[in-house]
C-alpha cells in the first residue's frame, strides 16, 4: 500500500510551506531535539553504516545529523514519495529517493555488507489503520536481525482520545489512523520490531486554520466538523477543543527505539 488519500490531498503545502506550517513544527530545531538525541545515542552505539530516513521529506532531520553529528563515514538517504518535498533537500551529502516507505527495498538502500539504521517521523498514520501494519511488516523486512528503527510517531494512551482524533481526521476526508500506545506496542511485535525504549515526543498543536488549508476544508466544512466532534467526544483538553470558529486539536507522540528479531 502507497500512501492514498491521506498523501495526495496535501502537495498544496508541500515544499517551503510545509516547514512553517503548524507553528514550524516540523522545521523546529528546538522540537526535533529529542528525536535526534535518540538517534545520536544509538549512532554512538550501533555505527551503522547507512541511516536512511522514511518518509524524511524535505531532509530537515538528516539536516541537523550533518549540522549536529560526526556521520563523514555514514550514507544518509532520504526516502520520500514526494518530488516536491525531496526538492528542498539541496545537501549534496544526502542520497535521495522519491519512492512510497512501503515499497522501498534494501537493495534501493545500498546497504551492502554495513549495518542499517532506520528512521522515522510522523509516518506511520499516513497508511491508515491496516497499511500501517503492512508498512511495518515492510519495514522489517529492510532490517537484518539486530539492526535498529527508530521512529517518532502519534499515539495515545487513552482510547477514547485516539476515537476522537480518528473522528476529526475521518471527518475531514483522510484514510490517517492513530492508535493507543498498546496499539502501537502489539503492531510491532507482530512485525517482529522489539521495543527497547519509548519516550516522550513534544506535542503537536493542529489548529482548524491550518488543517483547512492543509486539507482544503471550507469555513462550513470546519463548523460541521467542530459540531460533530464536539458533540460526540466533547471538549478534551490537549486533544481536542472547540473554538469560537473552529477548534484546536493535539497529537501526542512517542519516540521508539525498535530492534529487528
Amino acid at each position: 500500500m502507497t500512501k492514498g488519500r491521506s498523501f495526495h490531498g496535501e502537495e498544496g503545502i508541500h515544499g517551503e510551506r510545509w516547514l512553517e506550517l503548524h507553528d514550524g513544527y516540523f522545521g523546529d530545531h528546538e522540537v526535533a531535539w529529542p528525536f535526534l538525541n535518540t538517534i545520536e545515542e544509538i549512532i554512538d552505539k550501533s555505527h551503522p553504516a547507512v541511516i536512511a530516513d522514511l518518509g524524511g521529506g524535505t531532509g530537515f532531520i538528516l539536516g541537523e545529523l550533518l549540522r549536529r553529528s560526526n556521520t563523514a563515514e555514514m550514507k544518509l538517504i532520504n526516502v520520500d514519495v514526494s518530488s516536491k518535498q525531496l526538492s528542498l533537500c539541496l545537501d549534496k551529502r544526502i542520497v535521495t529517493i522519491c519512492e512510497s516507505a512501503s515499497l522501498v527495498t534494501r537493495r534501493h538502500l545500498q546497504v551492502g555488507d554495513g549495518a542499517l539504521l532506520l528512521i522515522a517521523r510522523s509516518l506511520l498514520h499516513y497508511f491508515g489503520k491496516f497499511g500501517s501494519r503492512s508498512l511495518l511488516r515492510n519495514i522489517r523486512s529492510l532490517l537484518r536481525e539486530g539492526e535498529l528503527f527508530i521512529h517518532q510517531s502519534a499515539c495515545f494512551g487513552q482510547d477514547s482520545d485516539a476515537r476522537c482524533l480518528n473522528l476529526l481526521y475521518s471527518l475531514m476526508g483522510t484514510e490517517k489512523w492513530y492508535g493507543t500506545e498498546g496499539e502501537m506496542t502489539e503492531m510491532l511485535q507482530q512485525a517482529g520490531l522489539e521495543i527497547c525504549s519509548s519516550s516522550p515526543a513534544p506535542t503537536l498543536h493542529l489548529s482548524s486554520r491550518d488543517l483547512s488549508e492543509r486539507y482544503g476544508l471550507s469555513p462550513e466544512r470546519i463548523s460541521s466538523i467542530r459540531t460533530e466532534v464536539k458533540r460526540q467526544h466533547g471538549n478534551i483538553p490537549d486533544v481536542f477543543s472547540p473554538t469560537d470558529d473552529g477548534f484546536d486539536a493535539w497529537l501526542h507522540y512517542r519516540i521508539f527505539v525498535c530492534r529487528a528479531i
